[in-house]
C-alpha cells in the first residue's frame, strides 16, 4: 500500500513539473506576425553564395526565417534585369523554401526602386554536409513591388551553414 501511494505522488509530482515548465516555455516565446513562435538562439551563421546572372558570396547571420531578420546582403548583376541596371547593390536578402520542394529568392534595396523576386528552381539538400544547392535554369524574375516580369535568369544558389 505505501509503495503504490508514493508511486503514485512521484509520478503527480513529475507531472507538475513537466506542466509549470511548458507554461514557463510557452510564455518565453516571441509570436510573429504568422502566429509561430520565433525560436530562441536561432540566428546562425551560413555561407550564401549566388554565381551565374545573380553574384554574391557572403556570411551572413540570421537569414531568412519568415519573421525576419532580412539580412544586408552584396548581390552583383552581371546584366540589366529589366529596368535594373548591371551593377553591384547593397541591400536585403529573403532566401527560403517555397512550395514543392522550390525556392524563392528576394533582394531589395529601401524602398521599391530596386526590388526582384524568383520563385522556383532544383531543390537538392546534403543531409550530411547540411549545404542546399538550387539551380535555377531560364526562371523568370519579377518586380518585387509591381509583380511586372523583369527578365530571364540562369544563376546557382549554395547555403553553407558554419
Amino acid at each position: 500500500m505505501r509503495k503504490k501511494l508514493i508511486t503514485k505522488l512521484g509520478i503527480l509530482g513529475l507531472a507538475a513539473i513537466f506542466l509549470l515548465s511548458m507554461a514557463s516555455y510557452s510564455t518565453d516565446q516571441e509570436v510573429t506576425s504568422q502566429g509561430k513562435p520565433d525560436k530562441p538562439g536561432k540566428l546562425k551563421a551560413e555561407w550564401i553564395q549566388f554565381t551565374g546572372d545573380l553574384v554574391g558570396a557572403q556570411e551572413v547571420v540570421g537569414c531568412c526565417p519568415n519573421a525576419g531578420p532580412f539580412p544586408e546582403y552584396t548581390m552583383t548583376l552581371p546584366k540589366d534585369v529589366g529596368h535594373i541596371p548591371a551593377g553591384t547593390y547593397n541591400g536585403n536578402l529573403f532566401i527560403n523554401g517555397w512550395g514543392d520542394r522550390q525556392y524563392k529568392v528576394q533582394f531589395w534595396i529601401e524602398g521599391c526602386d530596386f526590388a526582384f523576386e524568383i520563385r522556383g528552381g532544383v531543390f537538392d539538400f546534403n543531409k550530411w554536409t547540411r549545404v542546399s544547392t538550387v539551380i535555377f535554369t531560364d526562371v523568370l524574375c519579377e518586380d518585387f513591388c509591381t509583380g511586372q516580369p523583369l527578365a530571364e535568369l540562369t544563376f546557382t544558389l549554395v547555403r553553407h551553414p558554419y
